[in-house]
């Protein structure tokens, strides 16, 4: 099956294979996009949350 993904071959010589190529599916390549996107947009909440809990901390310490 991951071979039928990646559409993995090798190209042989007399003393062995001298290449190893494989090409993504179309559909797994948009896949990335848009996992990457989410794991973006996690990453960016994350840091919002911590900025406004470092700040809350620091007005909650001036007391």
């Amino acid at each position: 099956m991951l071979q039928h993904m990646l559409d993995i071959g090798i190209i042989g010589g007399a003393d062995g294979p001298t290449a190893i190529f494989t090409t993504l599916d179309p559909d797994i390549v948009e896949a990335l996009g848009i996992m990457g996107k989410g794991m973006l947009g996690i990453f960016v909440v994350i840091g919002l949350i911590a900025i406004i809990v470092s700040l809350l901390t620091k007005l909650g310490s001036q007391k």
